[in-house]
């Protein structure tokens, strides 16, 4: 204990209390202020990051598209419309790829909805492929290992330990005879 003096009264403090106050004399030290001057500089590195990226970006789609130019210009006819053929088949591939990914998400939501699952796009993304089978097989093998986890989680938060013998009983006790041992006898007649 520590005697302090304020105003000319004399307080004991204890350590628990010099230590709750030097806590919040960290805490608010940790919490950094930023002047305006600190906030643009902050804001103005975000927005030359942003657009730096955009401009490299920019650079990459500029030189594909050029390297796709030099490509055309050294073909033939037929090379050029062969090339755009291929070109559009791959992106019809792709789109096709896209609008299947996207049908069996949904199939795959549906089934594990059928199970009580909900799973964030993300995770289901992992077990969608493009072919059905294997999506198929994928969501079953997760369902029955989700059930499975689930199912030994509650079993493991219901089990409850078995009573010790005689542990928690107590012996009865006869109330008259505790009551009779407590008063007494004190010689004097009432």
């Amino acid at each position: 204990m520590a005697d302090v003096v304020e105003n000319g009264v004399v307080e004991d403090t204890t350590q628990e209390q010099v230590d709750t106050q030097e806590e919040v004399k960290s805490d608010v030290a940790a919490e950094k202020t930023y002047t305006q001057a600190e906030v643009t500089e902050m804001i103005k590195q975000n927005v030359n990051r942003a657009v730096a990226k955009a401009h490299k970006e920019a650079e990459e789609k500029a030189e594909a598209d050029k390297n796709e130019a030099k490509k055309l210009a050294n073909m033939d006819e037929k090379q050029k419309a062969d090339y755009k053929q291929q070109k559009l088949l791959d992106e019809l591939q792709s789109l096709r790829d896209e609008k299947t990914r996207f049908e069996m998400t949904n199939v795959a939501r549906g089934m594990l909805s059928e199970s009580n699952i909900t799973l964030p796009d993300e995770l289901l993304e992992q077990l969608v492929t493009l072919d059905a089978e294997q999506t198929k097989a994928n969501i079953e093998s997760f369902t029955e290992a989700f059930q499975a986890a689930v199912s030994a989680e509650v079993k493991k938060t219901i089990r409850q330990d078995t009573p010790h013998l005689g542990g928690g009983i107590s012996k009865q006790t006869n109330f008259g005879a505790s009551l009779a041992k407590d008063s007494k006898p004190s010689g004097t007649l009432v």
